[in-house]
């Protein structure tokens, strides 16, 4: 009789991997719930002991009883959701099952834009200016109150995919108009000038144990629209930015509930008055490599801490690894070639290389972060001129 307890990872796509054999190193065993679609792809199956397909993982009912059929057999002793769009069909199976984990009230404010906003504007955080699309007299104020540009960006969306800058109230009501009955799934909200960071988490009982503050050389809305290259690079530690953001991550954290696990979150340092306003948070481990930009800057990897983190056992504390002191950064962008070649990038400082079809990237690590920032300066004109192509993502 296997007494092994088990894990059901959820992921629509290939993301995800180095929790799922962290979790197999940690004695778990591992089951894997993806799509069909995604059923060829590079998969660690000799770490994995069972994967199943659905054709749709928002197909709340098959999934459901997908789930419910293959729990005749296996005990479940967690479920956990990898990525952003597969937290909240983790959470409402955690509630169907009773099984321990965030549940669906919690799991809305990482996913729901609107919901996040409302909750720590609740708790005195500052937020852009926003109103939800419901009341159409309470969007004309807004706009008749709250100078443009807005943006008008939908609640359930991952980084700035479908988000539109907006600079007339005939372009809105236009827009809104098109949505018809999905408009309710938007909001509308001030756009704020500024540079805009993150803040990589871990949480354990509710205390933030550690935080990686950084920031991003282009916003993804920018890119998403207007192309260009991926930057980012973690801040020196208790400067003046780094200590803000470190207070306004705790105060977020605190805001919306998370227990225990992973976050990601955003912030925007506005350029008129020098604050930072909460934008977003998703209870999931960042994107765009920067698990990898930490990683290779001071050898801890979000995804392992995670899997200790939701996988320990109830009483138990969680102790961070020793780490390295040194600062991270990463720069990458899609390539006019196949296979691009980075071996001009020949820094010391460098650490990794991007080996992907039409993708160049690398990540970089010093224990001077002017030095890092310095590297990333220089590297982008020549990653312009090198590789950089741009595919928008249509609006």
């Amino acid at each position: 009789m296997n007494t092994k307890p088990t894990v059901l990872c959820i992921v629509g796509a290939l993301f995800g991997r180095p929790f799922m054999l962290e979790a197999k190193r940690l004695g778990w065993n591992v089951h894997l719930l993806t799509e069909e679609r995604y059923l060829k792809e590079a998969w660690p199956r000799d770490q994995i002991d069972e994967i199943f397909a659905v054709p749709d993982l928002f197909d709340e009912k098959v999934v459901r009883n997908v789930v419910c059929y293959l729990s005749r057999k296996t005990v479940y002793d967690r479920i956990v959701g990898l990525g952003e769009f597969d937290i909240e069909v983790a959470a409402s199976l955690r509630e169907h099952t009773r099984i321990p984990g965030m549940g669906e009230t919690t799991s809305r404010y990482f996913r729901d834009k609107l919901a996040m906003r409302l909750k720590t504007e609740e708790d005195g955080i500052k937020v852009p200016a926003f109103t939800r699309i419901l009341h159409h007299s309470q969007v004309a104020d807004f706009m008749n109150t709250i100078e443009a540009p807005w943006v008008l960006k939908p609640r359930m969306g991952a980084s700035s995919a479908k988000v539109q800058k907006m600079f007339h109230a005939e372009e809105v009501w236009k827009k809104i108009e098109e949505l018809g009955d999905k408009q309710s799934s938007f909001l509308l909200e001030k756009y704020i000038p500024g540079d805009v960071y993150h803040v990589d988490s871990l949480v354990s009982e509710r205390k933030v144990v550690y935080a990686s503050c950084s920031k991003y050389g282009t916003s993804m809305l920018d890119i998403n629209t207007t192309g260009g290259i991926f930057t980012s690079r973690q801040l020196e530690k208790g400067s003046e930015d780094e200590v803000a953001l470190q207070k306004i991550n705790q105060d977020v954290t605190k805001s919306l509930g998370l227990l225990r696990g992973t976050m990601h979150n955003e912030y925007i340092k506005s350029k008129e008055t020098g604050e930072f306003y909460f934008l977003e948070a998703s209870a999931r481990v960042g994107g765009a490599r920067i698990p990898d930009i930490i990683y290779h800057a001071s050898g801890l990897c979000l995804w392992h801490e995670w899997a200790k983190i939701e996988l320990a056992e109830k009483g138990s504390k969680y102790k961070l690894p020793k780490m390295r002191n040194e600062y991270g950064g990463g720069i990458f962008t899609l390539a006019r070639q196949e296979e691009p070649s980075l071996d001009p990038y020949d820094d010391p400082e460098v650490r990794w290389k991007q080996k992907k079809k039409h993708f160049a990237g690398l990540t970089i690590s010093s224990p001077d972060p002017k030095r890092v920032e310095e590297l990333l300066m220089n590297y982008y004109p020549r990653f312009a001129r090198d590789f950089m192509a741009h595919v928008p993502i249509p609006q």
